[in-house]
């Protein structure tokens, strides 16, 4: 349950409330809802439900089939008003009900929520009811669920949407673990606790990567393709497009060249990886001149869909004619550290907001974004109502970094039209003396062990 304490309390504050409530709870696979429900539920008396895809007649007839297990009661599949009424009858004081994945039953049965509001409405019953209905697509719930469930949206309470663990909470996780394998881990798993938990401390990245991801019988092998299949019915195109996002292809006339795809065709499929939170498009910060700037740029916001995409999916035929350990040799340890980029940028921004809250940024100084220009990047920036601005910026590079970077961050600085009162450079493999030494005003060295 590591990380997951606030929506913990949420879920108890609800069931303690004197009021009915209906909650959604919702995030993609892997986030670790039915964890969460689970250390919820075990102290109360509930009734729980996943609702996998079937027609009308088969999606009622288990879910009567599963609620009678569980009530000790035959409960008839006539309808779900009467199992909903037979589930009360049978509480004691609190009606608590876990149903997953609730889009599976909305999509065949509207009559599903209509018994659902008859229960937190006390027109089935007048014992206090809690509901909670959890679902994986993202897509659905922020796009299409107001649409599916018509006037039943107006009587949800809350809406607990389910987000990647932080570095913080890797850390916690994995205490014997040094920082730059803890570093890897987040990188790789995105933070998602079902990737987190197939890590174990004892093995080596690379014998934690193989038994995981890469065996033939390994648990997550194929993990991303059923994610897709999930969500799509062209997983073909959106493997290519997410292979061209990995590579650094990053504006839509760049995919176009690549794949030949049109473009109005390309910006559609974009779309719906982002509406999953697959894809993202990225804006950079606008307060210098604009014709330093990249614009209309897109990348994978997913952290391990990057890992999968970047060092794994291209050569995965490959695995069928070379064993797991050489297949991370050749084709995933030489570039495990660039990849670590954005997920070293995540955890350089966790560290500067603590700082922030701390008091120790420079006075006044709040996040604002990340400059894309086309000479080079600033990562992080924070500025104040004055324009004095905190930067950061991320090294994965193999060599100590030195004087050399440091200049060449105040230059991509000042085509931002930044106005830097601190600069922190966060380096994977260190730093020259040169710079060590150099007790430049404002300027902090860190390094992965400091985080």
């Amino acid at each position: 349950m590591t990380g997951r304490d606030e929506q913990l309390q949420s879920l108890e504050k609800f069931y303690e409330s004197e009021a009915n409530n209906l909650t959604i709870l919702y995030g993609r696979r892997g986030i670790g809802k039915t964890a969460l429900l689970r250390e919820f539920a075990r102290n109360h008396q509930y009734v729980y439900y996943e609702a996998v895809p079937s027609d009308k007649t088969g999606m009622l007839k288990s879910f009567a089939a599963v609620v009678s297990e569980q009530i000790h009661k035959k409960s008839e599949p006539t309808g779900y008003m009467g199992i909903m009424t037979d589930i009360a009858d049978c509480a004691s004081d609190k009606v608590l009900i876990i149903i997953e994945e609730f889009q599976n039953i909305v999509r065949i049965d509207q009559l599903f929520m209509d018994s659902v509001i008859a229960m937190v409405k006390h027109i089935i019953t007048d014992k206090k009811v809690m509901i909670i209905l959890t679902c994986s697509s993202i897509a659905w719930v922020e796009n299409s669920m107001v649409s599916a469930i018509g006037s039943a949206a107006y009587s949800i309470n809350a809406f607990i949407k389910l987000k990647e663990l932080n570095f913080s909470d890797v850390v916690s996780m994995f205490p014997e673990c040094d920082a730059r394998s803890a570093l890897y881990i987040y990188a790789i798993t995105g933070g998602i606790p079902e990737y987190l938990d197939g890590f174990r401390q004892d093995k080596s990245i690379k014998e934690n990567v193989c038994n995981i991801f890469l065996k033939d019988n390994a648990v997550f092998r194929n993990s991303m393709l059923y994610y897709l299949k999930d969500e799509f019915r062209e997983t073909g195109v959106y493997n290519t497009l997410l292979e061209c996002l990995a590579s650094g292809l990053n504006k839509l006339n760049e995919i176009h060249k690549s794949t030949g795809y049109g473009r109005d065709k390309i910006s559609v499929y974009l779309n719906n990886l982002i509406e999953r939170e697959i894809a993202e498009k990225i804006f950079s910060y606008d307060k210098g001149p604009e014709h330093n700037v990249r614009k209309g740029l897109y990348r994978i916001k997913d952290g391990f869909a990057g890992f999968w995409y970047g060092l794994v999916h291209p050569k995965l035929p490959l695995l069928g004619v070379c064993n797991p350990s050489g297949f991370y040799d050749k084709y995933i340890e030489p570039g495990l550290d660039g990849f670590c980029t954005e997920a070293y940028i995540r955890i350089a921004m966790e560290f500067m907001h603590i700082m922030n809250e701390a008091g120790k940024l420079y006075s006044g100084a709040e996040y604002r974004g990340r400059w894309y220009g086309k000479a080079g990047d600033v990562h992080i920036i924070y500025d104040n109502d004055n324009g004095d601005t905190v930067i950061g910026q991320v090294y994965t590079c193999s060599n100590n970094v030195g004087m050399a970077e440091y200049e060449k961050l105040k230059s991509d600085a000042s085509l931002a039209g930044l106005n830097v009162k601190e600069i922190y450079m966060f380096a994977l493999n260190g730093y020259d003396d040169a710079i060590r030494n150099c007790g430049v005003p404002g300027l902090m060295t860190i390094n992965i062990e400091d985080l």
